[in-house]
């Protein structure tokens, strides 16, 4: 079953991660400023990171290795297997705040912040196609052509 996300959806998210940044905060005695900036995991977490960057009044971040040992945000649409965020927290970046709009309880990476639980088998964001396909294989793809 595919479930769609619509913009206003989206925004209603943003605002609710937001909310979550900024509580995290306060009850941790520092201010949001004190973040360096927003990053986004490509493909999923770059309108996202965009939006959050605008809302928290905090720099996008579009190159990693600036940011070792900064605290920083990390966002994506989705922790489904958590692969891609658990792997970038243990090898890089434990400074980071990890954050992602829906969050699979059946992943190896729980995001310090998450709004919604899938609970359906494919979410489709409205910067995605409708027909995107469930395993989104676009790398291998890429490396065979």
């Amino acid at each position: 079953m595919k479930t769609l996300i619509s913009w206003n959806q989206v925004d209603r998210y943003i605002d609710q991660l937001c909310e979550q940044v900024n509580d995290h905060c306060e009850q941790n005695n520092y201010d949001i400023a004190d973040l360096n900036g927003v990053y986004g995991i490509p493909r999923g977490g770059l309108i996202i990171a965009v939006m959050i960057s605008h809302k928290l009044n905090l720099p996008y971040i579009d190159r990693l290795q600036t940011m070792y040992g900064k605290r920083f945000l990390v966002v994506d649409d989705i922790a489904d297997s958590g692969k891609t965020l658990e792997q970038m927290k243990a090898e890089v970046f434990n400074n980071a705040l990890f954050a992602t709009i829906h969050y699979n309880s059946d992943s190896v990476f729980e995001p310090h912040f998450w709004v919604k639980e899938k609970l359906t088998d494919w979410i489709i964001y409205p910067w995605e196609r409708v027909d995107a396909r469930p395993i989104q294989d676009y790398k291998l793809e890429q490396k065979s052509n």
